[in-house]
């Protein structure tokens, strides 16, 4: 059942009809939705990075120098505008606020009228960088650690009080439209936390917690067997305890698929049709789970501008006959959506008006 109030709904893509006409015709449009990584420079070095370490999911070839030239993000963020597409987030890579220009760029994409959103460590959510994202649809700090020392552990970094007082900060500054949420990834070292996090979190302003499970190479259910009834329980007791109209606890480890032995992914993927990823490597990826993967490719923005990249024939051509069975053998962010889609598109249709 979906959550009241669940800004992660999948049922978000039903609110978009031109977009799911187009699929069900098998037509390419514009992106609705494009994720930015402008930059791969962090200021911190988290064990479980899937950037910055290739032993969690996948084998990346991530440069943790390069940054997108400020030339081609305006280039970007213009074509983008141009194309119609609606919103835009800024991530890693690395760490956003890293990025010299995000200052300009986020200006440069709220002049041209787009949503916009960033994720962000929450290390360097400061004075400036509040004045420009009080005003975004959503902010998401990636916190998972109640715990100053396991902070340290987990980050590389002992900026735990810091992070703590710049998202009290952000909460109190921060426009009422703006969603202020924290992603808390679960691993076998802070799985204990989860209650004291929703406490602390909600006592500080936070809007909402994301709780979903660390994804690791091999079988992803073996690593979570042995924590799963007491992650569970404690999320059970977290939202009697702290769910509120102000505070949402978003649980997306208990029912997630990839912890099932039996998961089987969909047959085709229908939201690259709607997202699209663009690296700091100026190349464009299907999603963020395939950034900086050769397999991950749809082409490379050095000598072309995105909009010819993405109606191009080769383009076009890699769109149908991707197969995600045989290329994306992990569990995708946006498997739901993608069966949600696939059954719109295999339901008969003779008789959609006996509703």
């Amino acid at each position: 059942m979906q959550q009241i109030n669940n800004p992660y709904s999948d049922l978000k893509i039903l609110c978009h009809p031109d977009k799911i006409k187009a699929i069900l015709q098998e037509e390419r449009t514009s992106p609705l939705y494009v994720r930015i990584k402008p930059t791969n420079v962090c200021n911190q070095k988290c064990w479980y990075c899937v950037y910055a370490n290739d032993s969690v999911i996948d084998n990346r070839n991530v440069d943790r120098r390069e940054s997108i030239p400020w030339a081609k993000m305006k280039e970007i963020i213009n074509d983008l505008s141009e194309m119609g597409t609606k919103a835009i987030t800024f991530s890693g890579g690395g760490e956003p606020l890293c990025y010299p220009y995000i200052y300009d760029a986020l200006d440069m994409v709220q002049k041209h009228g787009m949503d916009y959103a960033m994720i962000s460590n929450g290390q360097g959510l400061e004075d400036r960088v509040i004045s420009v994202l009080k005003s975004a649809k959503w902010v998401r700090i990636s916190f998972d650690s109640t715990d100053r020392e396991l902070y340290k552990k987990t980050r590389g970094v002992d900026t735990f009080s810091k992070v703590v007082d710049n998202i009290k900060q952000f909460a109190i500054e921060k426009d009422k439209s703006c969603v202020l949420g924290v992603n808390f990834v679960v691993t076998k070292n802070n799985y204990k936390e989860i209650y004291d996090m929703c406490d602390l979190l909600a006592s500080i302003g936070v809007n909402n917690i994301k709780f979903s499970p660390l994804m690791v190479k091999g079988t992803n259910s073996d690593y979570h067997m042995e924590i799963k009834a007491e992650v569970e329980e404690q999320l059970a007791k977290a939202v009697e305890k702290f769910q509120s109209d102000t505070f949402c606890i978003i649980d997306k480890y208990t029912n997630d698929e990839s912890l099932e032995k039996n998961f089987v992914k969909s047959k085709r993927c229908h939201i690259k049709e709607v997202f699209t990823v663009i690296g700091a490597d100026c190349k464009v990826y299907y999603c963020h789970q395939r950034a900086y993967t050769r397999t991950g490719e749809i082409g490379d923005l050095t000598n072309q501008s995105f909009k010819e990249l993405w109606f191009s024939e080769q383009t076009t051509k890699k769109f149908r006959e991707m197969k995600p069975q045989r290329e994306c053998n992990f569990r995708c962010a946006f498997e739901e959506r993608n069966q949600l889609l696939e059954s719109l598109v295999n339901m008969d249709r003779k008789h959609i008006n006996f509703i």
